[in-house]
């Protein structure tokens, strides 16, 4: 056959799912034309789909070498570095593959889901919106345009673009889960859960679909129904990660201590190698306070994987809880000299090497790592707020300019809505119909809450006009706190201030009594503020201990009498805190009279827009 006649039969074997069949014919294809860039496309999409990515990539740049100017092998290229997590190249690769064919719709979809993977709702906007208008028959581009509608704080629109895509592909799975979770984003579990069980018929045995089912039964209420559901997406699928960690925070709002854990163990104990479900029971070990065990998984998982950057990282971590930080930083080093982790992998890793670092005071190692880490991703918060402390330890007046307490943290009320008399007035309807919406009874397992509850979904996103109401009111707050701030091109709050903002989340913590938030900071936020609504009498501005008010400052290093609370603010209802999202900041448990007595907030995180 001729090269041309191999290299239809390859492309006819690719499509038909035969990878080895058609990467066979691709070669005959170059061994009779040396790098044919078709062929060496073709090449590269076969690693790919067998998951061989090193040599996938390889693949592509040799086909890109011989044809630079071919716009599908840019964009398929995008794909696969977005699949690694290597975003800047892919979006280097999208925008060369624009560059070559601006009226490819492949590649203004493929552009629109990266920018979605980077928390720019704005931008996959434009350019999934382009994708539909060059090819609007395609159903795939519906469920990601009404993602980036959502996260642009248009829900209902979100909704509407579904339902007209409905009308066209009324079966069609994508549009009609993604309208479900739109639902239950919106507070419509109900709704969502008609729609789950529609594709439950279509689809009985789609270990997702009964996952769903069981978060909306709980969502409605009905434990035992979600507990059936979750254990029948296990069933389906044994590794299914997210029905294990639902299923297990579950149990634990249940204080069911006989059932939680067992079913993942039990199937853990079969397949041991399973390194997933491995990683999920760690986390759970420790989040429910059980360390020991949690190391004990991890070592076992060493002697199964040998020394895998994940667990060796995760093994130093827990060395650091139990105060051994120089096995920690030996752990966490030999997971950086590593040539191949993923970068988010290598980021946290040089966090946590500058952690250990910095109790163990060895600063300029810290700051070192830390900068590392910054070039890596350099809006990461945490990081800076690393940095700020390692600064405030070496006496660095940079702690001053980064932080600026007096200046960045605002502390004022919300202003009144139009149709009230007082602020008080509003909040009085504003606060059952944010307590409604508080339906569990345990703190979830994976936030920074201690003795208390968290709200589902984006509270904002919420149509009640009350709730609209308290949005418009805390976007003009927020309209005023970003007017007064100075300009500074370096600084990571002041130099992405553009007057315009965006929600990107947003939700309610209502703690009981004893509740407390331990100290942290926002990693990929800009700005964060926290509304007050319902407060328990103990807090007050002339308590000494300080009960329930908001610190800022403090880190959760353990840094014993180096710690520092930079300032603390006595919360009165409706006020509003706005603070750099790189701002420690926690709060000091209360004890109230009554034990029914709570400390509900609405706190939010910003982006610039």
């Amino acid at each position: 056959m001729h090269a041309q006649q191999y290299l239809q039969a390859a492309v006819s074997a690719f499509s038909q799912g035969q990878a080895d069949r058609a990467s066979q014919l691709a070669t005959q294809v170059l061994r009779q034309v040396p790098e044919q860039p078709d062929a060496l496309h073709l090449l590269a999409l076969c690693a790919r789909s067998k998951g061989e990515t090193d040599t996938a990539l390889q693949w592509f740049r040799r086909s890109l070498a011989a044809g630079p100017a071919q716009s599908a092998v840019w964009s398929n290229y995008g794909n696969l570095l977005q699949q690694l997590e290597r975003m800047d190249e892919a979006e280097q690769a999208y925008q060369r593959a624009l560059q070559l064919a601006p009226k490819q719709a492949d590649s203004w979809l493929n552009a629109g889901l990266l920018s979605l993977r980077r928390q720019q709702p704005a931008e996959a906007l434009q350019r999934l919106q382009q994708a539909r208008q060059l090819r609007p028959d395609d159903s795939r581009v519906y469920p990601p345009l009404a993602t980036a509608l959502a996260q642009s704080e248009q829900s209902g629109p979100a909704i509407q673009l579904l339902d007209q895509a409905l009308q066209r592909w009324p079966d069609q799975a994508t549009l009609l889960w993604q309208k479900a979770q739109l639902l239950r984003e919106q507070q419509q579990p109900a709704a969502a859960l008609a729609l789950v069980s529609r594709l439950i018929t279509l689809s009985p045995l789609q270990a997702d679909l009964h996952f769903m089912l069981g978060c909306l039964q709980h969502d409605l209420g009905d434990d035992q129904a979600a507990e059936q559901a979750l254990c029948q997406a296990i069933e389906l699928q044994p590794l299914h990660i997210s029905a294990h960690e639902a299923l297990n925070q579950l149990y634990w709002q249940q204080q069911d201590q006989q059932q939680f854990l067992q079913l993942s163990l039990q199937i853990l104990a079969q397949q041991p190698a399973a390194l997933s479900l491995r990683y999920c029971l760690v986390t759970l070990f420790i989040q429910a306070g059980r360390d020991a065990e949690a190391t004990a998984l991890l070592q076992q998982g060493l002697q199964i994987h040998g020394r895998q950057s994940d667990l060796l990282h995760a093994l130093g971590v827990q060395a650091a809880k139990q105060g051994d930080l120089s096995q920690a930083a030996t752990l966490t080093a030999e997971v950086l000299d590593l040539a191949t982790i993923p970068l988010p992998l290598r980021v946290r890793a040089l966090i946590d090497a500058a952690n250990y670092a910095m109790r163990t005071q060895r600063l300029t190692d810290a700051v070192h790592y830390l900068q590392q880490a910054r070039q890596l991703s350099p809006l990461d918060q945490e990081i800076w707020a690393y940095l700020g402390t390692c600064w405030r330890l070496q006496g660095d007046a940079k702690t001053h300019w980064l932080n600026h307490y007096d200046q960045l943290i605002d502390a004022r009320p919300l202003p009144t809505p139009p149709g009230y008399q007082s602020l008080d007035e509003f909040l009085t309807q504003l606060i059952p119909v944010i307590e409604r919406l508080h339906t569990s009874t345990r703190q979830p397992l994976d936030q920074s809450v201690r003795g208390g509850t968290q709200t589902l979904g984006r509270l904002l996103a919420d149509p009640h006009p009350l709730i609209q109401q308290f949005r418009a009111a805390l976007e003009q707050r927020i309209n005023e706190y970003l007017q007064r701030l100075p300009q500074d091109p370096e600084h990571p709050l002041l130099s992405r201030n553009n007057g315009q903002f965006r929600f990107s989340g947003s939700w309610s913590v209502r703690l009981n009594n004893q509740g407390f938030h331990t100290n942290h900071v926002h990693p990929q936020g800009w700005l964060s503020a926290c509304t007050y609504l319902t407060l328990p009498d103990c807090i007050r501005p002339d308590d000494p201990t300080r009960q329930g008010w908001l610190k800022l400052g403090e880190t959760s290093l353990l840094l014993g009498e180096q710690e520092q609370v930079a300032r603390a603010i006595c919360p009165t209802p409706g006020l509003v805190v706005l603070f750099p999202s790189f701002v420690w900041h926690g709060t000091y448990p209360f004890q109230a009279s009554s034990v029914n007595a709570h400390r509900m907030t609405a706190p939010c995180d910003i982006m610039p827009a």
